[in-house]
């Protein structure tokens, strides 16, 4: 009888657990509050948008080295022995190639190139990929995106991060990190190993942000 009741209360417990794991799964996520949703046109946004940023818009300077007139371009492959992105000719076909635009309203865009569509319609895609917000503060550029990590047990309901870019005359390269968790932010953390933004000139720019 012991047993019985034993096996029982075993049972109940597995079946919280795999109720609490299942509620904080990315596909739950939007069943009792909208954490995000998605565009038509591939995009992920926050169901209700919380960033920093938001709160004091920078406004781009004629002096500040971020330009809009041009997209910023990082070049990637993944190095298995080394466990992280490195640095790698755009020409290559196994490249991951991603962008950042930035708008004079502290707007920023970001996403990775699709061979599906030409590059220009991607960059002015304003619907697809990741937004945020940025800002220069002594010469740093700080930005805030929301995303949504979509995989298996690592899905999560979407976060808020902020990286902070060291600026030059050539582009941008990622120098920190913060990561947020359940609206509470942990403290910066140094990058050891970043792939830089190279600026890239291009004609055709078009679109006004809408978050």
């Amino acid at each position: 009888m012991k047993s019985k009741k034993l096996y029982q209360r075993f049972v109940q417990l597995l079946l919280l657990l795999i109720i609490i794991v299942t509620l904080n799964s990315c596909g739950f996520c939007n069943v009792f509050s909208k954490h995000y949703y998605f565009t038509g046109n591939g995009g992920v946004r926050p169901g209700k948008t919380k960033f920093d940023l938001s709160k004091d818009i920078y406004v781009l300077k004629k002096e500040d080295f971020i330009k809009t007139n041009v997209i910023y371009q990082s070049c990637s492959k993944w190095n298995k022995e080394a466990l992280r992105y490195e640095a790698t000719d755009c020409s290559d076909a196994t490249a991951t190639i991603s962008f950042i635009r930035f708008f004079n309203n502290g707007r920023v865009l970001i996403n990775t190139i699709s061979e599906d569509l030409s590059p220009l319609n991607q960059y002015n895609n304003l619907e697809g990929g990741t937004v945020g917000y940025y800002k220069i503060e002594e010469n740093e550029l700080i930005i805030e995106y929301f995303s949504v990590s979509i995989g298996g047990m690592t899905s999560d309901c979407g976060k808020y991060y902020i990286d902070k870019y060291k600026l030059s005359v050539e582009g941008i390269e990622l120098q920190e990190i913060r990561r947020s968790d359940n609206g509470i932010f942990y403290g910066w953390r140094k990058v050891e190993h970043s792939v830089p933004y190279i600026k890239k000139g291009i004609n055709g720019l078009k679109g006004d942000p809408n978050w």
